[in-house]
């Protein structure tokens, strides 16, 4: 985009001068198939740790995996990219977020880095399997689920970090003074409210998780950033034809690229102490 801005290798080679501060470390990043998600990933391995992607299409981790696979190369003191086998992360279905996670502690390493990318946005209104308006399930309840379930690893694996992807959007979730459930009924859906109420609450999960890992006095690290403004693909199922045109047309002039997106969610990976 016009405005600058680094870029996630960038954040990597910034914090790499003396060694690889995640070295070794164990990273699980949601919604890792493309986009931001992809470019940390990709930024996570270069910084040297084993990086588990995860999300709801196979076919697209693996192709991810392969891309970034060539992208590292035989690079010196570079990390991994991999995935569970046969083992998608629906976000939206409760159910498979417990299987997910049910099979990642099969795998009998630590987790130092929870990356929760994933998203959607301005989606038209459906409910999840299990009831919950989608938008909220996607980028927060199923998030949320992952992390409780996970846990046990991040105590395990201190130090660790977790990283929640918000947005400034979460200023449009609903007024308090309003009833907070009007989001999830067709007849009063708001694709912005329901976006803003799911961005909201990655804020407050942070906050509290935060809260909580200094009262216990944990070695676990929790935060919550907004990327900017960049080229996801998250708002296409709601956006008109007049908005995707205007969006592809302007968009690469004004907006942060793929790689800038990830800066922030690396920077909060791989800066120090860890």
């Amino acid at each position: 985009g016009l405005f600058g801005g680094k870029r996630a290798l960038e954040v990597v080679k910034e914090y790499s001068k003396d060694g690889r501060p995640i070295k070794g470390k164990v990273a699980v990043v949601t919604g890792a198939n493309n986009g931001a998600g992809f470019e940390t990933a990709h930024a996570l391995a270069v910084a040297g740790a084993r990086v588990i992607l995860a999300g709801r299409r196979l076919d697209a981790i693996k192709e991810a995996i392969r891309s970034i696979q060539d992208k590292l190369g035989n690079a010196e003191n570079a990390g991994s990219v991999e995935m569970i086998p046969d083992v998608p992360l629906d976000l939206e279905d409760l159910q498979n977020v417990r299987n997910y996670a049910k099979e990642f502690q099969k795998l009998g390493c630590p987790l130092h880095l929870l990356v929760l990318n994933a998203g959607v946005m301005a989606q038209p209104f459906r409910l999840s399997p299990q009831g919950h308006e989608s938008t909220w399930a996607i980028n927060h309840l199923g998030h949320f689920l992952l992390c409780q379930l996970l846990m046990d690893k991040l105590r395990a694996s201190q130090p660790a970090r977790v990283i929640c992807v918000s947005s400034e959007l979460h200023r449009s979730a609903p007024n308090p003074d309003q009833e907070f459930s009007n989001w999830t009924h067709p007849e009063k859906y708001s694709l912005m409210e329901a976006y803003g109420a799911s961005k909201l609450s990655n804020i407050l999960m942070a906050k509290e998780l935060a809260r909580r890992f200094h009262d216990q006095k944990l070695d676990i690290i929790a935060v919550s950033l907004h990327p900017g403004v960049g080229p996801t693909g998250l708002a296409k199922e709601g956006l008109s034809g007049v908005l995707i045109g205007l969006y592809r047309a302007i968009g690469g002039m004004i907006l942060f690229s793929h790689e800038q997106l990830a800066a922030t969610s690396t920077f909060c990976c791989v800066a120090p102490p860890f």
